[in-house]
């Protein structure tokens, strides 16, 4: 019968006589960690995908959040909702399809400078189409 200490040793020994061996076990385990990687990223897209299909444009998921968290500082420090607020075309979809998916009336409109305007949270939200998509201005 072969004790413990035997098994042992003798891996330890027989790998260390052996570099090619030790080699191949690296190559393995970048193998492995590769495709742990690639895993990894395919959980995270997925979890995206999940978000954006069950959350959707909801009052904390993305744009409309933070549409929404600009508005309360606003409301916090002056004690009223902000007249106006600055936004980019992605932002101006985003509370579009808040406002469908929540079967809520839209009010969009034309202003000066041929601007389109949609209200949301007594909030007139101006679309600035030639800032990034995601902009979000400061409220007046």
């Amino acid at each position: 019968m072969i004790s413990r200490r035997e098994v042992m040793t003798a891996s330890v020994f027989g790998m260390a006589a052996n570099p090619s061996a030790i080699a191949e076990i690296q190559t393995e385990a970048a193998a492995l960690r590769e495709g742990l990687s690639s895993v990894k990223d395919a959980l995270k897209d997925l979890q995206i995908s999940m978000d954006q299909g069950l959350r959707g444009n909801s009052m904390n998921f993305g744009n409309v959040g933070q549409v929404r968290s600009t508005i309360e500082k606003f409301a916090k420090t002056s004690g009223r909702f902000p007249e106006f607020l600055d936004i980019g075309l992605g932002v101006f979809y985003d509370i579009y399809d808040w406002h469908v998916r929540h079967n809520q009336q839209i009010q969009i409109s034309r202003v000066a400078e041929n601007r389109i305007m949609i209200i949301f949270m007594f909030t007139q939200l101006i679309m600035r189409w030639e800032n990034d998509s995601n902009y979000i201005g400061v409220p007046y």
